[in-house]
């Protein structure tokens, strides 16, 4: 089963995405369109975890957040940095309160980035090791700059 970080913590993964086995007590997660869809359909089922790609319109989720349990913003490739702005908006504009998952191409240097921009839980690059990402999260303690998340303290002037 797959580990991940989910506050603070290195847990087994609930969520199964396209072509993953259904596993007991798992939760399918559909792309931007297909829960849009599924959504608008009034479906009595409609999934609650949504993966969000570089090029999906953040917009189009905002009536809908309080059905998502969970949204998981795919990074695709090294230097991909839209997902930060679509996490920002998804806390910021939108108040989305639920587990916010960064997913892909990451790597443990990008983490306090990451929890900056209001992600709680992390899926990094297979290469990376869980503990390791884990410590770098407490690299800093304090911030200059607000930011959307608890796990740094933002300086006040005295």
């Amino acid at each position: 089963m797959r580990r991940i970080i989910r506050r603070r913590e290195i847990v087994e993964d609930e969520l199964r995405y396209a072509g993953e086995p259904a596993v007991d007590g798992s939760v399918g997660v559909v792309g931007a369109a297909e829960w849009l869809a599924a959504s608008a359909a009034g479906a009595a089922s409609a999934p609650e975890a949504v993966l969000l790609t570089a090029t999906d319109e953040v917009e189009a989720l905002a009536g809908h957040l309080d059905g998502l349990r969970w949204i998981v913003i795919e990074f695709a490739k090294i230097g991909e940095g839209r997902g930060y702005s679509q996490a920002r908006l998804l806390r910021q504009r939108y108040c989305y309160r639920h587990e916010l998952r960064a997913r892909g191409a990451l790597k443990r240097d990008q983490m306090i980035l990451l929890a900056r921009c209001g992600f709680d839980a992390f899926e990094l690059d297979p290469a990376e090791d869980l503990s390791a990402a884990l410590a770098a999260l407490g690299t800093f303690t304090v911030a200059y700059q607000d930011g959307n998340e608890a796990l740094v303290s933002l300086r006040r002037r005295a």
